[in-house]
């Protein structure tokens, strides 16, 4: 074969492979764009479990008297939901209901009127909704708004100077906070939560104002 005609044809070839090369990244970088404007980290149902200090209430009724006692206690949660994101997935609705397990015993104790009253209580649940933004280029952070309608019932014993008798009591409150939650592997996904609550006691007379101390917790999702 002619050695320019070979030179001709190998310059060709290269042309030809590098045009080809140029193309199939063209091709990946396209398909990495549309797999970012795509990305649905916190799409659609999901479950998870999260663990942390949540601020316990309960109450009691002696002589007239809503007698509270007060503490942050561990929680262990269980939570499922559905979340939608809309506009190139940029932001987000949701509904979530959660499942807890408290550490929810807690006692008042007042010598002078020798009265002693315990609060029993290990479970409480939620229903509320969520409201976030994604962030970065691939969305795979959310930061979220969340407000939740918690029930917690105790079972009440009080002891005084008469005797001993049971009531029952359920405190229902609305739980608000911001969180922050991030893809990390596969469809599973970690968050933490800050938050406090609002209660409303309307007219009653109570021994102490609740103090709106703050909840945290931190957990792990599975997307499905």
């Amino acid at each position: 074969m002619n050695i320019h005609l070979y030179l001709k044809i190998k310059f060709l070839l290269l042309i030809l492979f590098s045009q080809v090369l140029v193309l199939a990244q063209n091709n990946k970088t396209q398909e990495n764009q549309a797999d970012i404007i795509n990305n649905r980290f916190f799409d659609g149902f999901y479950l998870g479990a999260n663990v942390g200090s949540q601020n316990l209430f309960g109450g009691s009724f002696v002589d007239g008297v809503d007698i509270l006692a007060q503490e942050s206690r561990f929680v262990a949660e269980l939570f499922t939901g559905f979340r939608k994101q809309f506009l190139k997935n940029r932001l987000l609705v949701g509904a979530e209901f959660q499942f807890g397990f408290t550490d929810g015993d807690l006692m008042h104790t007042d010598l002078e009127k020798q009265l002693e009253i315990t609060y029993k209580n290990n479970t409480q649940s939620g229903f509320g909704l969520t409201l976030g933004v994604t962030l970065g280029n691939r969305k795979n952070m959310l930061l979220f708004a969340y407000g939740n309608e918690t029930t917690r019932k105790f079972d009440v014993s009080i002891t005084d100077r008469f005797g001993t008798y049971q009531q029952k009591d359920e405190q229902g409150m609305l739980k608000y906070g911001i969180g922050l939650e991030m893809a990390v592997y596969k469809k599973i996904n970690i968050r933490a939560t800050a938050g406090g609550l609002r209660v409303d006691f309307g007219n009653l007379e109570t021994n102490i104002n609740v103090e709106d101390k703050m909840d945290v917790t931190i957990g792990i999702t599975y997307q499905f």
